[in-house]
């Protein structure tokens, strides 16, 4: 849809914000949000993020005709409106050739940036050149919208295609804010001219002078496209790249490429070999690979494997050197589809276990792991805790978000080293004297979930406080709960006898976390009229 209705909208709220301006005495201070703010200084307005100074806002671009709306109708953003609209407020900075003020040309910035905030940080309404910087240190210094929708405009504005923001984004770096997905998205529209222009050298050289070593090209060139585009997509550009180059180079090429990055802290190893696994078949690695399903998936680096995100359902199945497993120390198999830890007795000697977001119903078959001392169970389907006795190194056990795990069992006590216990997002509601003190630490009492509607209301209505926040209970009102439940029990009444005594003595039957005297007397008084109904 086109924008003009928009650049209309902006128009109006211009008109609306200047005249509230001149209603009220000067300011040199506008707050759009609590991340932004553009200040007045010395006749210059300037851009603040998070109380620093961004940068200057240089000039307002556009002058468009109020008689010639119509004519711009197909204009889709503010950068397309640079190249044909009249720019006769662009030029002298001081006051426009004395066409306006420093205070009216600050109103009018405060109103552009101000639009631009109110539309979702739209990067159509402000120019490239502030838009997108801007989104990015917004996104930096923790301001959610900016965080959420930054990689999104970059993504549509590319979509758009629109040549000099294609120019401005890709010369900039901004590519590589994309996560794969949408990077691969937009790249058949990018490719054809990046690749060509970008190959011209190569091509050259083979085309005129056959056989010359293209080390030194094939370096220059993915320079450029890190620089451009970063690091993590090299894998999807080199797979468009060999289209443009004749088939006998592309091993070299890709060989090449491995050979330039292979010690890169973020170069994609494994996503780079899979992708190209054919021109690898008869080459030495320097390294010993993890495979599951003729896929490769980890490398044994030192004493830590991270297998996380691969789909492994069975351990089993995971191909790899036997002698190197006594070796490693640390596991992750987090975020996989296993279901049962068949297979995880190879790994004897470690340490730390990672098994987050899988489909675990049991804790069973790592009895033989008698070193480990972190194990992170995270979001699976676990009911129980047990199987534990053997751990006698652990220190930290993390079983949140297992929306089935109610109770702390007593055969935590029996692990001499636990130091933490995590149980975030379990719905526990039962615990024993020797295990209160892991149902208080972490934050677990706050997912506590033995208290209904009455003991809430109640809590509310006579501290004068609220019970939780973001459905997390507050600890004055756990503990608050739990005496309130001995009390019940020990004297035997319920909040209506509360609410009752209350009502007929006008005294207090709580006060100061204790049972007062009164309701006690008031409790026994009640039990004797009871004996006496019943009696008669």
């Amino acid at each position: 849809m086109c924008l003009i209705q928009l650049f209309l909208s902006v128009f109006f709220i211009t008109i609306i914000f200047y005249a509230s301006f001149r209603s009220l005495a000067p300011t040199r201070e506008f707050e759009i949000n609590k991340y932004l703010k553009l200040k007045l200084e010395a006749g210059r307005t300037n851009i603040y993020v998070k109380g620093r100074k961004f940068q200057q806002c240089m000039y307002l671009l556009l002058n468009i005709p109020v008689d010639r709306v119509e004519d711009y109708d197909e204009i889709e953003s503010i950068d397309e409106a640079a190249e044909v609209l009249n720019r006769s407020m662009e030029g002298n900075h001081n006051n426009f050739g004395g066409r306006i003020s420093p205070e009216e040309e600050f109103q009018g910035h405060c109103s552009n940036i101000q639009a631009w905030a109110e539309n979702g940080y739209d990067t159509r309404i402000l120019h490239r050149n502030l838009a997108f910087p801007l989104l990015k240190r917004l996104s930096e210094v923790g301001d959610p919208m900016a965080r959420r929708v930054f990689s999104e405009e970059i993504a549509i504005r590319l979509a758009s295609k629109h040549p000099t923001v294609i120019q401005y984004l890709t010369q900039n770096g901004y590519l590589r804010y994309l996560n794969p997905d949408e990077f691969e998205s937009i790249l058949d529209d990018l490719s054809p001219t990046f690749l060509h222009d970008a190959t011209t050298d190569i091509r050259y050289i083979i085309e005129h002078n056959p056989g010359t070593d293209l080390t030194s090209s094939i370096n220059f060139l993915i320079h450029r496209i890190i620089r451009d585009f970063g690091i993590e997509h090299i894998s999807l550009i080199t797979s468009k790249i060999l289209n443009e180059i004749p088939e006998t180079y592309q091993d070299v090429f890709v060989k090449n490429i491995y050979s330039i990055l292979k010690t890169r802290n973020k170069f994609p190893l494994i996503k780079y070999i899979n992708k190209h696994l054919e021109y690898f078949e008869d080459f030495e690695f320097d390294y010993d690979f993890i495979k599951y399903k003729g896929r490769i998936i980890g490398i044994f680096r030192n004493d830590k494997i991270y297998l996380n995100n691969h789909n492994i359902q069975e351990i089993t199945d995971l191909d790899m050197n036997n002698d190197k497993l006594k070796e490693v120390k640390e596991l992750d198999l987090s975020n996989n589809h296993i279901s049962d830890l068949k297979g995880i007795e190879k790994f004897s000697n470690i340490r730390i276990l990672k098994l987050n977001n899988n489909r675990l119903r049991k804790i069973e078959g790592i009895d033989s792991l008698k070193s480990l001392e972190k194990l992170f169970l995270r979001n699976n389907r676990i009911k129980e805790i047990k199987n534990f006795k053997k751990f006698s190194n652990l220190k930290l056990l993390d079983l949140s978000d297992n929306p089935t795990i109610t109770e702390i069992p007593d055969v935590l006590n029996e692990l001499p080293n636990l130091e933490t216990v995590k149980l975030w997002n379990c719905p526990i509601n039962k615990f024993s004297k020797s295990t209160e003190k892991i149902f208080w630490m972490n934050q677990n009492y706050r997912y506590f979930t033995s208290y209904n509607e009455n003991d809430k209301d109640f809590y509310e209505s006579a501290y004068r406080r609220v019970a939780s926040s973001d459905n997390k209970l507050y600890k004055h009102f756990v503990e608050w709960v739990l005496k309130m439940r001995n009390f019940m029990k020990l004297y035997a009444f319920s909040y209506h006898d509360i609410n009752r005594f209350n009502e007929e003595t006008s005294k207090k039957a709580i006060w100061s976390g204790r049972v007062t005297n009164d309701f006690k007397k008031w409790l026994d008084d009640k039990k004797y009229q009871l004996k006496i109904t019943s009696f008669f």
